[in-house]
């Protein structure tokens, strides 16, 4: 039997809490509390036979793709007999897998298929997430720099599902180690899903480290652009500099300036402003600094 409540429905709690209360005792009291706890992270354990805690699930929209932004946790407790889902917001593996016919399948089988239905959603995120990958790398192969913010929002999205996912590989690997008899038999091995668990966190860390280097690339970028800005503006300083202190020299009120007293000393002045231009602008060429090429 497979029961999905609503946390957010006031009958919930009650109807929980008389499950380990009332005789004949369906379910141990922390196991209700697992169901009942707002957790913060992912989390599983085995104990007297009942697997309890929490999973993570997208959230269900209808006609929305999973978002590694909005996700939740589900709580759960497993017996031979018996699963019971909770949560308080749509839960989009549970949706998926609650329309599905599963005829003769029990508790156990049902709460294997509710976790492929997770990954399933962690494999549909994470194609969306290296499609647009592809789209950034090719543009940044073509020297455009001008998708930061959606990079960063792809490197938070996959940062989101590896956080999400590892705490539950984790959990299923100390299962797999101890697995519960019943589990395996009841159509739920916990090495066969530690296994599906580690291929999504390997999918997961494949998408975060071709964030980073798309990131280090599009940094790499920004910082050519810049020094090419600072080239330019560097050698127009240099041209400027000497025609300023020639300009500067003429300026300062003092006796004995050339020029001051005979005729055409304007154009003089004018003349070797020009001239200590071109010989700045000649040095530069001489040296190479205004023909070297971007390697």
């Amino acid at each position: 039997m497979w029961l999905h409540l609503d946390l957010t429905d006031t009958r919930a709690r009650p109807f929980l809490q008389s499950l380990a209360t009332q005789a004949p005792r369906a379910l141990p009291p922390f196991a209700v509390e697992a169901l009942l706890e707002r957790a913060e992270a992912p989390h599983l354990e085995l104990r007297e036979g009942v697997l309890s805690g929490a999973v993570p699930d997208f959230h269900h929209d209808d006609g929305a793709e999973p978002d590694p932004q909005r996700m939740g946790l589900l709580t759960v407790a497993l017996t031979p007999a018996l699963l019971i889902t909770a949560r308080r917001h749509p839960m989009r593996a549970t949706h998926h897998r609650g329309i599905v016919a599963m005829p003769g399948a029990g508790p156990a089988a049902r709460w294997d298929s509710i976790l492929r239905e997770v990954l399933a959603g962690v494999g549909r995120c994470g194609a969306g997430i290296a499609a647009q990958l592809n789209r950034i790398e090719e543009e940044l192969l073509r020297g455009e720099d001008d998708r930061r913010a959606e990079l960063s929002g792809l490197r938070r999205a996959a940062l989101l599902l590896h956080r999400r996912i590892e705490p539950l590989a984790l959990a299923y690997e100390e299962l797999a180690e101890a697995p519960g008899g019943w589990l395996e038999a009841a159509g739920h091995a916990p090495a066969l899903m530690e296994r599906r668990l580690r291929m999504a966190l390997r999918v997961t860390q494949g998408l975060q480290d071709r964030g980073r280097i798309a990131q280090d690339e599009l940094a790499s970028l920004v910082a050519e652009e810049a020094n090419r800005r600072l080239l330019v503006l560097s050698i127009l300083t240099a041209l400027l500099l000497p025609p300023s202190l020639i300009a500067g020299i003429f300026g300062m009120n003092t006796t004995d300036l050339p020029g001051t007293e005979a005729a055409g000393g304007f154009w003089w002045a004018l003349g070797a402003i020009l001239a200590s231009a071109v010989l700045a602008l000649g040095l530069m060429l001489g040296l190479g600094i205004l023909g070297r090429r971007r390697r």
